[in-house]
């Protein structure tokens, strides 16, 4: 195994390449989920399949081994070489992506789409703990906010793909292609997004895995990474990260209610999916890297000041303005109004991210980064995709019924469940501080 020692003051310019390759890793795991959410018209056609079916294969046939495999693969990031397990999982929701694009039937999207989770189960949890240990603790939560830049980038390609793929597919016949035979445009777009991820998983390999730092023995126990150690680090802290996890599901709620963001366009201000998603794909491409950015600038100078709690201070400030902005959007009195808000809405979605996987990680000891950090991904995505698509809906047929009641339905969501869920952070900052400063005063002590 080649390892390297992180710098012990400054991270040298070998660390930000590391950060590059993930950030680009974490973009086409968003790019490879994502796409096929602006692709469902001509799935349904070609598939002959239903809304209902559809709806599964957006959500639960990725969610399924995503979420599920979370903490096992966290446990295992905690104890292999990262690099490796990075790289092989990239490999293997690339050619999962792919396979969607090869099916012919519900039942071969279907396993595809678990494929696509379960390789990309690995990667937060892993790419956060690898972070950490290139990074001195005074440029973690830079270094972990550019790695988030990746999610609206991959979003971002999502939606200007996926648009320019919906008014291709109205204009091009099917694809011939030897061996595999006639493919529809959107079968081809899912080759296109996965294949080239497979050089990517080749980079990977570029990477040395580094020595993992911050592994000290707290609460009576030791330095080993066990899934017990972390379950108990986690449980005597548990209002410090209880109120983190559950006020940061805030973000992923949000997002995933924005499933419903075109159709809100379409219905309320008769903007086309194809339009909207060209607009929105360029906002999330410029102002998700600012955002991300300004997070990790904004955090590391509140630490510098003495503020040990400076990610979770940044992750609820931006909380709040993504509520209020969120809210706004669907109520608008005009469309311009409403596309105009996407962007800080979409900067402070991007703070929000980055500073709160920062936060989760800054109080974690080494030898438990990537459990708790699989812990932390899969109380808010559960909460963000289990109540934000379906609530939505649930409202849309029985409290907002008119043509344009989505839009007060995700609203709702955005400025009632999400303003009661940020504010659980106001009781959990006190313990949240107190978590940080036990960490860095033992880990100063070894």
């Amino acid at each position: 195994m080649n390892q390297t020692k992180a710098g012990a003051t400054r991270a040298g310019r070998y660390a930000w390449y590391v950060v590059f390759l993930l950030t680009l890793a974490y973009a086409v795991s968003l790019l490879d989920r994502w796409i096929i959410t602006l692709l469902v018209d001509p799935i349904k056609t070609d598939l002959g399949i239903s809304d209902t079916q559809m709806g599964i294969l957006m959500g639960w046939a990725f969610a399924i081994f995503y979420l599920g495999l979370g903490i096992p693969m966290g446990w295992l990031a905690d104890r292999v070489n990262r690099r490796n397990l990075i790289a092989v999982c990239i490999g293997l929701w690339c050619v999962m992506t792919a396979a969607c694009g090869l099916s012919r039937n519900f039942g071969q999207i279907f396993l595809a789409r678990l494929g696509v989770g379960i390789g990309e189960a690995a990667l937060t949890p892993a790419a956060n703990s690898l972070l950490s240990d290139y990074f001195p603790r005074s440029q973690q939560s830079t270094a972990i906010s550019i790695f988030n830049m990746g999610v609206s980038a991959g979003m971002g390609i999502a939606y200007l793909c996926g648009g320019l793929v919906v008014a291709w597919a109205n204009q091009v016949a099917p694809t011939e292609l030897p061996v595999v035979g006639s493919l529809a445009p959107w079968q081809v777009t899912f080759l296109i997004v996965g294949i080239p991820g497979l050089l990517l998983a080749a980079m990977m390999l570029t990477v040395k895995e580094p020595i993992r730092s911050g592994q000290v023995a707290l609460d009576g126990g030791d330095a080993k990474p066990s899934l017990t150690g972390a379950f108990k680090y986690v449980l005597k802290r548990r209002r410090a990260y209880l109120t983190l996890a559950l006020g940061m599901a805030t973000s992923p709620l949000i997002g995933y209610s924005w499933l419903w963001l075109p159709t809100v366009f379409q219905r309320a201000y008769d903007v086309p999916t194809t339009q909207f998603a060209f607009i929105y794909g360029i906002v999330l491409l410029t102002g998700g890297p600012l955002g991300a950015i300004m997070a990790g600038k904004i955090s590391e100078r509140l630490y510098r000041r003495g503020h040990p709690d400076a990610n979770y201070i940044t992750a609820r400030g931006a909380l709040w303005v993504m509520i209020v902005v969120s809210t706004a959007i669907p109520l608008s009195p005009s469309p311009w109004l409403a596309l105009a808000l996407l962007f800080p809405a979409t900067v402070a979605g991007a703070m929000t991210t980055a500073a709160g996987a920062a936060a989760n990680v800054f109080a974690a000891p080494g030898q438990y980064r990537a459990q708790i950090t699989s812990f932390y991904v899969l109380t808010i995505s559960l909460i963000g995709l289990g109540i934000g698509p379906p609530l939505v809906g649930w409202l849309n047929d029985n409290v907002f019924t008119g043509d344009d009641g989505v839009r007060f339905s995700v609203a709702f969501v955005s400025g009632v469940v999400c303003s009661a869920l940020t504010a659980l952070m106001f009781f959990g900052r006190d313990a949240y501080r107190q978590a940080v400063v036990d960490l860095e005063q033992a880990t100063a002590e070894t």
